[in-house]
């Protein structure tokens, strides 16, 4: 048993090892309990989450890498989409 298996086990009971093992079945029971809906919601959360935390270069990587071709299409989609947005908010100011 190594130095750090040692402190674990001082401190927690377990090695290294067993931690990430309960680790892994703490995820697994949590996963298996949760509904359709609730894995929709938490995988969209954290996708949100990994895009907005991407540099703008790498997030048009992923975005282009996504669409291929039609890249650009869903492009002109976004701008006339967003440009609409911008119009109703000045209109209500």
């Amino acid at each position: 048993m190594n130095q750090n298996d040692k402190n674990k086990v001082a401190q927690f009971g377990m090695t290294q090892n067993e931690l990430q093992e309960l680790r892994w079945h703490l995820v697994d029971r949590i996963v298996d309990n949760m509904s359709i809906e609730d894995l929709v919601q938490y995988v969209k959360e954290d996708m949100e989450n990994y895009m907005d935390n991407l540099p703008d270069v790498e997030f048009l990587d992923e975005a282009k890498n996504y669409w291929e071709d039609h890249y650009d299409d869903v492009v002109t989609e976004i701008k006339q989409y967003a440009n609409y947005q911008q119009s109703l908010k000045n209109l209500r100011s």
